[in-house]
């Protein structure tokens, strides 16, 4: 996809999830040849969106319409284009969280969760938070973290669980650049990455922070699949090791994605993912009948099986087994 198209996308996004100071910026840089060069001028893989109006905030560009971006952008283009090569994109969405734990309350525990892609580590905090779908409640009823979902189960679906999850006796992450949630300046990242009118976001990350700060999980820097043996043998004896990823997997190249699925199934580990819905050839999830297209963004799957189809952040989702 070319730049400007990732920026017409990125703007519809933006205007569904409620973010329009956000969708107007970027549709200002996707139809303007000026600053698509200097965007350009970032490896292919730093030319997120989210990303590029991320590091434009961080540098201190003025908020505001394009028309003040714009000027700001073009003459502060080499400090733009040296960050984002030192950045990534890491919003760590709690919300995820839901479809999540539906997925991991099928798994028998105690369970040891290992997370990739986990930046600040706050999905490994799932069995940590509340949730709720209409008059079903699970989880921790009095964690500070409480998240709401809308679910619509098929006639094939499993029921919601009710109550708590599967005790987990261990819990770590992978990531190339792991957030250190004790580190103020990190931390500040990922809020930087949030939209910046989302204050149910930030109230939202600011709680999780907080949780994870009182134990904070156990993050090792390396690759998805490199490192995903080394910390797996670590993991106690007598636990269901439970290999995570949610919207971790579309920054793999298509052969290290399946280099990764192979060494989950070669660990023998359950696997729980929350992906893309057209980005894993193995996992099949079709979409229910009069189901939108931003309501089929994500496939919930449990051991590469298809078990729901949700939006992009989790709060919407569809079970479908």
């Amino acid at each position: 996809m070319i730049t400007s198209e990732r920026f017409v996308a990125a703007a519809l996004a933006f205007d569904h999830e409620g973010s329009p100071s956000q969708a107007a910026l970027a549709r200002g840089i996707a139809g303007d040849p000026a600053a698509l060069a200097v965007v350009d001028r970032a490896e292919e893989a730093r030319r997120q969106p989210v990303l590029v109006l991320a590091v434009c905030r961080w540098l201190g560009a003025p908020s505001g319409p394009w028309s003040a971006l714009r000027p700001w952008l073009l003459a502060r283009s080499d400090e733009v284009v040296a960050e984002l090569g030192r950045r990534l994109t890491q919003t760590n969405d709690v919300r995820r969280c839901a479809p999540l734990s539906i997925a991991l309350a099928r798994v028998p525990g105690p369970v040891a969760l290992l997370e990739v892609g986990a930046s600040a580590g706050l999905c490994l905090g799932v069995d940590r938070y509340g949730y709720r779908a209409g008059d079903r409640a699970w989880g921790d009823p009095s964690s500070p973290v409480q998240l709401v979902v809308d679910v619509d189960a098929g006639v094939d679906a499993a029921p919601l669980p009710d109550g708590t999850l599967p005790e987990v006796v261990w819990r770590a992450g992978l990531d190339l650049d792991p957030v250190d949630v004790r580190d103020g300046d990190q931390v500040a990242w990922l809020e930087t990455l949030l939209p910046p009118e989302r204050g149910d976001r930030h109230e939202l990350l600011t709680r999780a922070v907080a949780l994870a700060r009182t134990a904070p999980p156990r993050l090792v820097a390396a690759d998805a699949v490199d490192g995903l043996a080394g910390l797996a043998a670590e993991a106690p004896d007598g636990a269901t090791l439970v290999v995570v990823s949610t919207g971790t997997l579309v920054y793999l190249p298509g052969r290290r994605r399946q280099a990764f699925v192979d060494e989950v199934g070669r660990l023998g580990a359950r696997w729980i993912s929350y992906e893309r819905r057209d980005l894993l050839t193995d996992v099949i999830a079709d979409v229910p009948p009069g189901v939108p297209a931003e309501d089929a963004f994500a496939a919930l799957a449990l051991d590469g099986r298809a078990i729901g189809v949700g939006d992009a952040h989790g709060t919407r989702l569809h079970l479908v087994s």
